[in-house]
C-alpha cells in the first residue's frame, strides 16, 4: 500500500525551547529561500528597546572588501566584508575573539566580542598575515520585531541552539559553514543535510 510521505516531519523538529537569547544561534531551514538568510546561520547579539531580537548573520560573504568602505587603506583589501543582515546595510559591525586585546571590547557571547578602537584594529590587521577566526566585519544587521523570532521558530523557519563553544563562529562561510553547523544539531536534523542547495537544479 503507498503511503504518501510526510515531508515535513521529516524536515521539522518541534521546538522544545522557544527562548531565543544573547548567544544562542540560529539556524535556517534549508527551504527558507530569503535572499538575506538563505542557509544563514545568525548569532543573537541583544535584545533592543521594545523586546525585539538583533543578530548577525555570520556566513553570508560579501564582494565588499574594508578597501571598498576605506579607500586609503591598502591593507584592507585581504579583509572580506560579510552581510550581517538586511537592517541598516550601510552600518559595519565587527565581531573578535580577541577579547580585551582592544580598547573598548565587549563580550556578547563566550569567546566572542564586538567594540574595538579603530586604530589598533588596523594596526592589527596591518600587521597580522591570517585573520581567520580571529576577526569578522559585517554591513547590516538582522532585526526581529517582539514575538516575531519565536513565531518563526514556531513556524520551523529556524532551528535554534544554546551553543556553549562558539570557537569556529567566524571560521569558514557560505553553505560549507550551514552544514557544519546542522552536523551539530545531531540525528534529528541530519534531513536537512540531504536537501540540495538548490532543489530546483535537482
Amino acid at each position: 500500500m503507498n503511503q504518501d510521505i510526510d515531508l515535513e516531519s521529516l524536515i521539522y523538529r518541534d521546538s522544545t525551547d522557544v527562548n531565543p537569547k544573547k548567544g544562542d544561534l540560529l539556524i535556517a531551514e534549508p527551504l527558507l529561500d530569503q535572499p538575506y538568510f538563505k542557509r544563514s546561520v545568525v548569532l543573537l547579539l541583544e535584545e533592543d528597546e521594545n523586546k525585539g531580537k538583533i543578530g548577525l548573520t555570520l556566513n553570508i560573504p560579501t564582494p565588499v572588501t574594508l578597501q571598498d568602505l576605506f579607500p586609503e587603506w591598502t591593507a584592507g583589501k585581504k579583509v572580506r566584508v560579510f552581510s550581517g543582515g538586511p537592517v541598516e546595510s550601510d552600518r559595519l559591525f565587527m565581531l573578535h575573539t580577541l577579547g580585551d586585546y582592544f580598547d573598548g571590547a565587549m563580550e556578547v557571547a563566550p569567546g566572542l566580542y564586538v567594540g574595538a578602537d579603530l586604530n589598533q584594529v588596523m594596526d592589527y590587521i596591518q600587521n597580522e598575515e591570517n585573520l581567520e577566526g580571529k576577526l569578522r566585519f559585517f554591513l547590516g544587521y538582522s532585526g526581529w520585531a517582539k514575538d516575531q523570532l519565536c513565531t518563526e521558530i514556531l513556524n520551523h523557519s529556524w532551528a535554534l541552539t544554546h551553543p556553549e563553544d562558539k570557537g569556529d563562529a567566524l571560521v569558514g562561510r557560505g553553505n560549507e559553514y550551514w552544514r557544519r553547523e546542522v552536523e551539530k544539531l545531531g540525528k534529528d536534523y541530519r534531513s536537512w543535510l540531504l536537501i540540495p542547495q538548490n532543489p530546483e537544479e535537482n
